[in-house]
């Protein structure tokens, strides 16, 4: 937005004086936010003021969004992505002039009417009001993210109104007051080093430990709960740098201490379980380091060692066993594993593991034996991935080389593992399939990327013919073709299936180098639902494809799965999706209990059960037998009730089921 006009009016008008706009400016400048924020900020001018301010520059209505939430069909016209995107904000819609209205700090914006012109189909009229960009963007925090609304109240007090402190107050300091901070949030963005300096802060007392990745992520921590102390990577977030003013200006931030990476010692001794942890993240954390640019070796890797974790809680093994197979299976790298494995002094006996065949005096390790089979199954399904899909055959070629009766219980538990892999494969499935038609080999990378960010599964072919077999053999969710094609053209293309009835209502988009006159009404008469020349804006065009499948009924998209605890038991079940590092709600009923565990990063971090909530409802839930699971995707999670290692909590949770059900403790290979 150009502010020259605005300040030119507020003087002239004199709503501000030159010496207010010069304070607003340069706290602007330093704060690095748009001179509108800064007014408002500064309380030289309300939402109310700056709003009939633009009115007046412009000669167009102030639409207050703050107080009453927006109608709800003007609202459903306008997605909060578009909205935020975009800086406006839905003010009315009438079906009957097919006319939406939306508010704008800038009506003046070409850019803006634009979008709006290609974002909206071209019978729908769109109004333009005025609202200040602060007001804006607290409007969509309120009415479409369910923050906090509280209006600004003036609040008069007498002239000899004062606030006298006994005393007694002064001196005594509260129980249980100035001890140190009792709960933590760590602004991290690397994982693995939050868990690493997590497990280092649980050992000297901390047990409430929370973590935020990004300055949005912590802004949204603090409005749900409040902490004594917030530890801030100093690389990552620089002291007074940007990440400080994408705070939420409603937050008050606790006491805030940076922290250096590269230096961080250990002391001191710690419990083993600390130790194994920050050891095991920090091992992980360079391993992911090393390996990001090749994604194909860091998922095998990545697979590799979520077998070995879920094989060794199956078993039984103890947490010294775990730690060690989960350390070899990222040691199992190749290069940087065999070097660190040479630098890394641990009491696991690490070599005996990667390298089993250089121990001949002993049986060999059942770590190693899990290490083995585990790395035999990736290269016999990268061999053969139709292999895998058949237990009797994999079982044939597995058996070979691991015999009964030694391995037997190994085998039979990771055949287990596999079985519950193909059950929960759903959780994960995109948001829908694209099938774009093009003769170019390769589609427009920006529009690739963007359309796999949003969680869509893309898919390219060259023609109309391989389009069609693709369909007849893929659940597609919409198409985007070019118009020009080898042998069936585009057109032919659309038209034809548009005479189908399966494929009568499927979004059909084109995305075409073509130019013409007529060309874009020649693609909606023939049965388009939206014509898009190259090259394309890929947010616009994730935009279109979003909102087009958003009002689609007759496909109700499958989001995560369900199934019998009979099948799968609820220990089961946790083992295997918090060690896959995914972000899910599980829902667990059983004999008329419900409860909820959240699982964030493969983190456990709140359960829940009638009135139980933390790790006691999460120790119930785990001894659910019978009933049924639901798992799907989460990105909204409430606020932590549990602060133990996820790792500890299953073991404890094994432990405890075994008790229950009369099972002795003894070793179980």
């Amino acid at each position: 937005m150009e502010f020259s006009r605005l300040k030119d009016h507020l003087i002239a008008t004199g709503q501000l004086t030159e010496e207010q706009l010069a304070q607003a400016e340069d706290y602007a400048l330093s704060m690095k936010i748009p001179l509108d924020e800064a007014i408002v900020f500064l309380r030289l001018m309300d939402h109310h003021q700056l709003g009939q301010a633009l009115a007046e520059l412009y000669g167009l209505p102030y639409s207050p969004t703050l107080e009453s939430p927006p109608p709800v069909d003007a609202k459903e016209m306008l997605p909060s992505e578009l909205a935020e995107r975009l800086t406006i904000f839905p003010v009315d819609y009438s079906r009957e002039q097919q006319c939406l209205t939306v508010a704008t700090h800038d009506p003046t914006d070409e850019a803006l009417q634009e979008k709006l012109h290609h974002i909206f189909a071209p019978h729908m009229r769109v109004k333009l009001t005025v609202c200040s960009r602060p007001e804006i963007i607290k409007a969509i925090d309120v009415h479409y993210k369910g923050k906090q609304y509280i209006p600004e109240m003036e609040l008069e007090l007498p002239d000899e109104f004062t606030i006298v402190t006994p005393k007694k107050e002064l001196d005594e300091t509260p129980p249980g007051e100035g001890r140190g901070p009792k709960k933590i949030i760590l602004l991290e963005p690397e994982l693995d080093r939050y868990r690493a300096i997590k497990a280092l802060l649980h050992a000297e007392g901390f047990g409430h430990v929370s973590w935020a990745a990004s300055s949005s992520e912590l802004t949204k921590a603090m409005e749900s709960e409040s902490f004594d102390l917030l530890l801030v990577n100093a690389q990552s977030f620089k002291p007074q740098g940007t990440w400080t003013h994408e705070i939420s200006q409603d937050i008050v931030l606790p006491p805030i201490s940076y922290y250096d990476p590269k230096a961080l010692l250990l002391g001191q001794e710690y419990p083993y379980s600390q130790m194994s942890e920050a050891l095991i993240s920090l091992v992980a954390f360079i391993i992911r380091k090393a390996l990001k640019n090749d994604r194909a070796k860091l998922q095998e890797i990545g697979i590799r060692v979520r077998y070995c974790k879920l094989l060794g809680l199956r078993l039984g093994l103890s947490p010294a066993q775990i730690d060690a197979t989960i350390l070899a299976a990222w040691l199992s790298t190749p290069g940087l594993g065999e070097l660190l494995l040479k630098n890394i002094k641990t009491p696991y006996g690490l070599e005996e593991i990667t390298n089993p065949q250089q121990e001949t005096e002993r049986p060999v390790r059942i770590e190693a034996r899990i290490l083995s089979l585990v790395k035999k199954y990736q290269h016999l399904k990268k061999k053969n991935p139709d292999l895998v899909k058949d237990i009797r055959r994999l079982r044939k070629e597995m058996g070979s080389e691991f015999p009964p009766p030694d391995n037997k219980l190994l085998l039979e538990t990771f055949f287990q593992v596999i079985r519950d892999e193909a059950l929960l494969k759903g959780i994960d499935q995109p948001k829908g399939r694209i099938l774009i038609v093009d003769p170019e080999s390769a589609a427009d990378p920006d529009i690739m990327l963007r359309l796999t960010n949003e969680g869509y599964e893309v898919i390219q072919v060259p023609d109309a013919k391989t389009a069609a077999t693709k369909l007849a053999t893929s659940e597609i969710d919409l198409i985007l073709s070019e118009i020009s094609l080898p042998g069936i053209s585009g057109m032919q293309f659309c038209r034809a299936l548009r005479k189908k009835t399966e494929t009568a209502y499927l979004p059909f988009f084109f995305l075409t180098s073509q130019d013409g006159e007529s060309l874009a009404a020649d693609c909606l008469e023939a049965g388009a639902d939206d014509f898009i020349k190259k090259p394309a804006d890929p947010d616009l065009l994730a935009l279109k494809i979003g909102r087009v499948l958003a009002t689609r009924t007759q496909k109700r998209p499958r989001r995560g799965i369900e199934g019998s605890l009979a099948e799968m038991n609820a220990m089961d079940l946790i083992q295997s999706v918090a060690t896959g590092d995914k972000n899910v709600k599980i829902t667990l009923e059983s004999n008329g209990q419900r409860g909820l565990i959240y699982i964030q990063g493969g983190e456990i971090i709140h359960a829940e059960i009638g009135t139980l909530k933390g790790e006691d409802a999460f120790y119930q839930m785990m001894a659910f037998r019978d009933g049924e699971f639901q798992v799907v995707s989460c990105t909204d999670f409430p606020s932590r009730t549990v602060h133990g290692s996820t790792m500890s909590l299953l073991m404890e949770g094994a432990r405890l089921v075994d008790e229950a059900t009369g099972q002795p403790e003894e070793t179980k290979v």
